[in-house]
């Protein structure tokens, strides 16, 4: 019997995929608490990185 052979992919991203750039910050309770709160108000409930990114979008345009 033939053993199928597998596929080794290299280490690391695959080609061609975006390079985002990771952020960390620390917040108090209340601020989390205002970002659920906001969150849980959308049609599709984003997670909570998500959400930041929809509300730190919206405060650029508005400040345009």
């Amino acid at each position: 019997m033939h053993q199928k052979e597998k596929k080794i992919r290299g280490r690391g991203r695959p080609v061609g995929a975006t390079q985002d750039i990771p952020l960390q910050m620390r917040v108090n309770a209340q601020f989390l608490k205002e970002i659920d709160d906001w969150r849980r108000k959308q049609e599709d409930l984003p997670p909570r990185t998500e959400a930041i990114r929809r509300l730190v979008r919206e405060g650029i345009k508005a400040t345009r």
